[in-house]
């Protein structure tokens, strides 16, 4: 959740002004490409955008795993001993690693809308038949057009909900400045929730489905316009202070630490919390201070800049207080979600990754279950072995490959379809 913010700070410790992020969009010669196509034996591969680039792509199988394609020489695209051929975008078809490929009829419409004055960019992506459903989807803090990249719109529209998908400010097509601002980020996606309901009237149900910092994002947008179903996905029910915390705290604990270091390490994300509460005015003194105090012990050095702690302790105090706040983007520092999430009306789902080592989920559960004693429409998923996104990795000799968790998109489907889990209950913990 804090992946952008360490790029941002360090561009800004190399200057003092930090340049918007670029507004990037897949070329339009391959916007035509993007789809799920039907392989043999009841397979389908999903094809999307990959992480802003206008010329790369990202397969999805629908056994889950997944991967980068980069574009040779002869316009075929490639990831490791996997080929893709594209024909003539008006044929529909694809040729995956030899393998004939047919484009599922999913509807797309482009649409521009506006929020707060700013015009946004969005697409609904219907499935074949009348859907039940529609889905609009936030995405978290990176700054990818989500209209391109975006797996979700097709993964769920495939399974007969529909979705919406928007890029965010200052990313694809749409206007404005990219911001990080919790608040600002609900009040667009309430005006793309009301661009939904208007592009497909005659779907009855409406929700939102929010990944990462997108996951803070949809309780907030329930308070602004009403909704059916709330999903946040590999989100935490504890805010941004409490991220960082648990983020470092579980670092030193996988390293073997004992509980002195820990202590330190308390002491530390308190000290960086009231730096971000303060929007990078205030105690950095405090911090420079503590830093010489444990200078070259080992638990120190092994926080990574997965949290905007282990970010710091990569910068100079007057760098990190010289940029810190164009580069944060307004992020929502003192946000707390609990009671947001605690008083709006529609049904919840949370999807949660057991090994998420970017939003810990440990915090999360135990809020949920105290949660699920007072209300009966909050559901939970737990994913054991998940990190963040939701992705399973495996390392073998060769190389480690990487699968959304098995019946990620399935549950979440007919969840939104039917408000049941797999096998009954609230809270399900699926097999390793």
């Amino acid at each position: 959740m804090f992946a952008l913010l360490a790029a941002a700070l360090a561009v800004a410790a190399a200057s003092p002004q930090l340049d918007a992020v670029p507004q990037t969009r897949l070329d339009t010669a391959l916007r035509c490409r993007l789809g799920a196509y039907a392989l043999p034996a009841g397979r389908v591969v999903t094809i999307t955008g990959d992480g802003g680039h206008a010329r790369n792509l990202r397969y999805t199988l629908s056994s889950g795993a997944f991967g980068r394609l980069r574009e040779g020489a002869d316009g075929a695209y490639s990831a490791g001993t996997l080929s893709v051929v594209f024909e003539p975008c008006e044929t529909g078809r694809l040729k995956f690693t030899g393998e004939q490929g047919a484009r599922l009829p999913l509807t797309e419409t482009e649409t521009t809308f506006s929020s707060d004055g700013v015009s946004l960019h969005g697409k609904l992506v219907m499935p074949s038949g009348r859907p039940e459903a529609v889905a609009v989807w936030i995405d978290g803090s990176n700054n990818d057009p989500s209209t391109d990249d975006a797996i979700w719109q097709y993964e769920l529209a495939r399974r007969g909900v529909a979705v919406f998908v928007y890029d965010k400010r200052g990313t694809g097509t749409s206007g404005g400045a990219p911001s990080a601002d919790f608040h600002v980020r609900a009040r667009d996606t309430a005006a793309a929730v009301k661009e939904a309901r208007r592009l497909a009237p005659g779907v009855r149900k409406v929700g939102v489905l929010g990944g990462s910092q997108g996951g803070w994002v949809a309780p907030l947008a329930a308070t602004l316009t009403p909704l059916d179903f709330v999903i946040p996905a590999f989100a935490m029910a504890e805010g941004p202070v409490a991220q960082d915390r648990e983020v470092v705290e579980d670092q030193l604990r996988q390293a073997g630490f004992p509980e002195a270091d820990l202590a330190k390490a308390a002491t530390l994300t308190a000290l960086t919390a009231r730096i971000v509460r303060s929007n990078f005015q205030e105690g950095f003194a405090e911090l420079d201070v503590f830093r010489a105090q444990h200078a070259g012990e080992p638990w120190l050095k092994t926080i990574q800049p997965r949290s905007y702690t282990g970010i710091l302790l990569t910068l100079s105090s007057a760098d990190a207080k010289a940029g810190g706040a164009a580069a944060s983007q307004g992020l929502s520092f003192t946000y707390e979600p609990r009671p947001v999430i605690e008083a709006i009306k529609p049904r919840q789902l949370w999807l949660l990754g057991g090994g998420d080592r970017q939003a810990p989920s440990a915090g999360t559960q135990a809020i949920l279950r105290e949660l699920q004693a007072r209300r009966r429409n909050v559901s939970v998923v737990v994913f054991p072995k998940a990190d963040h996104g939701l992705i399973e990795r495996t390392k073998t000799a060769e190389a480690t490959t990487s699968a959304y968790s098995a019946g990620l998109f399935d549950i979440t489907a007919d969840w939104i379809k039917t408000g049941r889990l797999p096998g009954g209950g609230t809270f399900v913990v699926r097999p390793d």
